[in-house]
Formats: structure tokens, sequence, C-alpha cells
């Protein structure tokens, strides 16, 4: 704790301690991304329902760099400005972000979540979001790439963005 503040009336005294909002994510860019890789193989690996639609077990996704690169640059915006949104701020949409980053697709869809300091936490959210799911689950997608920002200054302090594709 950093902080301290007291409060005195006749009947009571409070002590309130504190810290300042640090978020974290306690491995590397690198770490988080494989990891999340690996927890959306093992999703893919087994039926599931997202929302009221069913999902067969699909085909593992692989590793991109250029789908990691989108993802890295959208997750570093929301977190810089402080907002959360498949929408950046210059008006792009997920399609255009991938190709920016060279990444030329026959199909491409995009997670977000904020807030969650570990991989697992952030796969989570997407399995439990039926949007997200659906994104996780398409079995036309044979490619992702992830990545995370932290900015303290954020309302929500950790931004992640996933980007799913299939190259033409």
């Amino acid at each position: 704790m950093t902080e301290i503040g007291i409060y005195a009336d006749a009947r009571q005294v409070w002590i309130v301690l504190a810290a300042p909002f640090a978020p974290s994510v306690e491995m590397s860019g690198q770490e988080a991304g494989q990891r999340v890789l690996e927890l959306v193989n093992q999703a893919r690996a087994a039926p599931r329902d997202c929302g009221n639609r069913a999902f067969k077990a699909a085909r593992p996704v692989r590793w991109n760099e250029a789908l990691a690169e989108a993802s890295r640059l959208h997750a570093e915006d929301m977190a810089r400005y402080n907002y959360f949104s498949h929408s950046g701020r210059d008006g792009s949409d997920p399609a255009q972000r991938v190709e920016r980053a060279g990444y030329h697709y026959r199909v491409t869809g995009e997670n977000i979540a904020a807030g969650q300091r570990k991989p697992e936490d952030a796969v989570a959210v997407w399995v439990k979001s039926p949007a997200h799911c659906a994104n996780l689950m398409n079995p036309a997608f044979t490619e992702m790439g992830v990545a995370f920002a932290v900015d303290a200054g954020s309302e929500m302090g950790v931004y992640w963005t996933q980007a799913f594709g299939t190259p033409r």
C-alpha cells in the first residue's frame, strides 16, 4: 500500500489503505500469445454451444504473425486512448486492420476483451460470449494472432485483441 487516509468522528475511526491502479500481465506478449493459442485449440477440440448456436469440434488454428501484429496495434490503441470497441478510432474495422498488417484473407474475425490479467481469463470471457465464442469455434478459421496492451491510465488497464483468419 502506498496511500493512507484517515477519517474520524465522535463514534468511529476509518483507516483506508490504497495502492495506485497497477494492471499487469505476468508474462511476455509471446508467452501470453502461445498460451491463448493453446487454450483456443483446447476449446476448439470439443463440441460447444455458443449461445443458441451449436458448433462441432473444429480443427486447431495455427499462429500467424500478421494477425498478431494487427491484434497488437488495436490492443495498444484501445489501451492508450481508453476505449473498448471493434471499431478503431480511425473508423477501421477488423478486416481493414488485418489487411494493413499484411494479411490477405478469405475470411477474418476479431475478439476483444478488457480487464483480464491472465490469458485463461480472456479466453474464458470469449467462450462465455456467444459472438466471441462463435468466432473461436468457427471452422472456417485456420490461423490466429493475439496480443494484449497495458495502460494504468485507462479504465480497464489491460486490453486484449484476437484476430482470426484464413489466408487467400
